[in-house]
């Protein structure tokens, strides 16, 4: 068993290629400061699909076809490989995001 702990940094990544025996698998979680947007120019595209659940705040995930999609404490989310997105806080309050990229077969 592998245990991470979790540090006060904007965002940790827990698993990766380097530090566990699943080399498909790479798991973080990320604090979205208010008012905060992650990248902060452009879309991030990631090679893998993009799992992430919400644990406190809300997180908004803008699409690149425009869908706004608002993330609330105890949702769930999937981005497809390849998709581009955007991630941002509007609200009052941290929002705290687990997050999983998972390679395809």
């Amino acid at each position: 068993m592998i245990i991470k702990p979790t540090l006060l940094q904007e965002m940790n990544i827990f698993f990766d290629k380097e530090n566990q025996p699943n080399q498909r698998v790479t798991m973080g979680v990320i604090t979205l400061q208010p008012g905060e947007k992650r990248p902060l120019e452009g879309f991030a595209r990631h090679e893998q699909d993009e799992y992430s659940y919400i644990i406190s705040g809300c997180a908004h995930t803008i699409l690149e076809d425009g869908r706004d999609l608002l993330g609330k404490p105890g949702d769930a989310q999937l981005i497809e490989k390849g998709e581009g997105h955007i991630n941002y806080n509007d609200g009052d309050e941290p929002a705290v995001v687990v997050w999983l990229l998972v390679e395809r077969d």
